[in-house]
C-alpha cells in the first residue's frame, strides 16, 4: 500500500511540476476507467462484456519528449467486484498505477486531430489486501478538439505474471484483465514563444523574431500581409504579385526596378515612357517628340551629318560637325552660307574670299634671294630683281606691312654684326622706298647673330659648321596687315 501512495504521490508531483515548467508538452487526463478480469481458466471468457467490467476514475499525466514518443503515469482507483463468469465480490477499494511509453506513429504535427498511439509499459496494482506487479499493451486514440484538448479513448491488456496461480479472484493461473479509458486530457502550461508574439514556437514559422499571428508569427514591417523573409521590399508596401514590392504607377515594373516610377512606362526602359516610339526613355531623349537616333539622344538628323536638327544650322544639307552642320565647298572651314566667296578658299577677315595681304610663302621666297656683298650692306644687283618684285607686291596689296630682319653669323664682333645686319634691313627697306612704298609700312631690324636660323638659343653651337654659319646668314621678310 505504501508503495501505491508514494507512485500516486509521485504522479501528484508530476502534475504539479508541469505547470511551472510546461511548455504545451505535459498534459493531464482524467477518464472513467472499466475493468475486466479475465482468469485464463475462467469457464466464461467475455472481456468486452460490459456487465463484467468494474467502474473506476483516474488521471493520466503525459510528458512529450519526443515528437512520436511519450511517457504517460497513471493512476486510477476502482472497487473489484466483477469477475469474468458472473462471480461477484465485496472487493475494496484498488489501486492501479502504471508508467507507459506511448508511441505516436503520426507525430505531433500542428493540425494533426487524429493522434492514434501504441502503449507499453508496467506498474504496481493494489487489489484488496494483494500488491501486484503488471506489464501490458494496448492501443489508444486521441481526438483533439483543439490545440489544448483532446477526446481520449484506451484500451490495454494487462497480466500480472507474479500472481498465485490459485488467486483471491477465483480460477487457476496468471492474472489478467482488460482496461478501458475513456475520458479528456488537456495540455498544460504556456507553450514556448520565444519572441513573445502570442504565437507558441510549434506554430511560428519565424520563432526567433516577433511577428503577426495571421502570419504565422513572421514579421511585416511594411504591414502589406506579406511576411518579410518572402518580401523582396520588406520596407514598402506591395503586393503578392510582384513578391510584396509597390509598383505606383500600374506599368508592372516595379518601383525598385522602375526608372520612372510616378509615370506608367515599357518594361524594356526600365519602366519608362518613350512618347516617339524611338526606343529611347524620354527621361533620355532630348527631342522626346520627335523619333530620333540613339547615338543623338533620340534627336532626329535629316540631311545624316551626323548633327542633330536642333543642333544644325543646316539641317536640310550634310555638313561639318566643327561648322555647325553646314556645308564648306571650298574647303577653307567657313560655312557656305557665311561665305562670301563658296567657291575659292579664303580667310575670314574677308568673310571666306582669298586674303588681300600678301601670303607669307611669298615673302619667304623672296627674302632667300637678296644676298649682299660679304661684309657690306651693299645689295647685289642680281637680287634687285626679287625687291622689285616685292615692291610690286605691296603696291598690289596695300594692307600688307612687312618687317625686314637682318641676321649674321657669329664669325667676328658680335656689336659689329648687329650693326651689319641693321644696316642691311635698312637697305632693303631704304631701296623699297625709292620704289614708291611707304616708309611707315615697313619696319627694319637687325638682329647680328642673336637670333640663328634653327631656332636654337645656344648662339655658339649654332654656328660650329659652315653650313650653319651659312644659313645664319640671311634676310627674313614677315607681313602683317594693317
Amino acid at each position: 500500500m505504501k508503495r501505491i501512495k508514494l507512485l500516486y504521490l509521485f504522479l501528484v508531483a508530476c502534475l504539479i511540476g508541469s505547470n511551472a515548467n510546461a511548455q504545451d508538452k505535459w498534459t493531464i487526463g482524467f477518464h472513467y476507467s472499466a475493468m475486466d478480469f479475465i482468469l485464463p481458466y475462467a469457464k466464461e471468457k467475455e472481456p468486452f462484456k460490459p456487465s463484467n467490467w468494474n467502474e473506476g476514475i483516474g488521471v493520466t499525466a503525459g510528458y512529450r519528449i519526443h515528437p512520436f514518443v511519450n511517457l504517460s503515469a497513471n493512476y486510477t482507483l476502482s472497487r473489484i467486484e466483477k469477475l469474468s463468469g458472473g462471480t461477484i465480490l465485496n472487493g475494496d477499494l484498488s489501486h492501479f498505477a502504471t508508467l507507459n511509453v506511448e508511441g505516436h506513429p503520426l507525430g505531433n504535427k500542428e493540425g494533426f486531430w487524429f493522434d492514434p498511439y501504441l502503449i507499453a509499459g508496467g506498474g504496481l496494482h493494489r487489489l484488496g489486501e494483494n500488491s501486484l506487479g503488471t506489464v501490458g499493451g494496448g492501443l489508444g486514440l486521441n481526438f483533439w478538439l483543439n490545440s489544448s484538448v483532446a477526446i481520449n479513448l484506451q484500451s490495454t491488456y494487462n497480466a500480472m505474471p507474479l500472481a498465485p496461480k490459485e488467486t483471491a479472484f477465483g480460477g487457476v493461473g496468471p492474472g489478467v484483465y482488460w482496461n478501458h479509458n475513456a475520458g479528456l486530457k488537456f495540455k498544460l502550461g504556456k507553450a514556448k514563444d520565444t519572441d513573445n508574439d502570442g504565437v507558441p514556437d510549434r506554430k511560428d514559422k519565424c520563432p526567433d523574431v516577433a511577428g503577426k499571428k495571421e502570419l504565422n508569427g513572421c514579421p511585416d514591417a511594411d504591414g502589406d500581409n506579406i511576411i518579410d523573409s518572402e518580401d523582396a521590399c520588406p520596407n514598402d508596401a506591395g503586393t503578392a504579385e510582384f513578391k510584396g514590392c509597390p509598383d505606383k504607377d500600374g506599368d508592372k515594373v516595379i518601383d525598385k526596378d522602375d526608372a520612372c516610377p510616378e509615370v506608367a512606362g515599357l518594361a524594356a526602359l526600365q519602366g519608362c515612357p518613350d512618347k516617339d516610339g524611338d526606343g529611347i526613355a524620354d527621361k533620355d531623349d532630348a527631342c522626346p517628340d520627335a523619333a530620333g537616333k540613339a547615338e543623338l539622344q533620340g534627336c532626329p538628323d535629316k540631311d545624316g551629318d551626323g548633327i542633330a536638327d536642333k543642333d544644325d544650322a543646316c539641317p536640310d544639307a550634310a555638313g561639318k560637325k566643327e561648322l555647325n552642320g553646314c556645308p564648306d565647298k571650298d574647303g577653307d572651314n567657313i560655312a557656305d552660307k557665311d561665305d562670301k566667296c563658296p567657291d575659292v578658299p579664303g580667310i575670314p577677315e574677308e568673310q571666306g574670299c582669298p586674303k588681300k595681304v600678301i601670303e607669307e610663302k611669298q615673302l619667304e621666297a623672296i627674302a632667300k634671294k637678296i644676298n649682299f656683298a660679304t661684309g657690306k650692306a651693299t645689295i647685289l644687283k642680281t637680287s634687285l630683281a626679287q625687291l622689285d618684285e616685292l615692291a610690286k607686291l605691296m603696291v598690289e596689296f596695300p594692307e600688307t606691312k612687312i618687317t625686314i630682319e637682318g641676321h649674321t653669323d657669329n664669325v667676328g664682333n658680335a656689336a659689329a654684326n648687329k650693326k651689319l645686319s641693321q644696316q642691311r634691313a635698312d637697305a632693303i627697306k631704304k631701296y623699297l622706298v625709292g620704289k614708291k612704298v611707304a616708309a611707315d609700312r615697313m619696319t627694319a631690324i637687325g638682329y647680328g647673330s642673336e637670333r640663328p636660323a634653327d631656332g636654337s638659343t645656344d648662339v655658339k653651337a649654332a654656328n660650329k659648321t659652315k653650313e650653319q654659319q651659312a644659313a645664319n646668314r640671311r634676310v627674313e621678310i614677315h607681313g602683317t596687315k594693317k
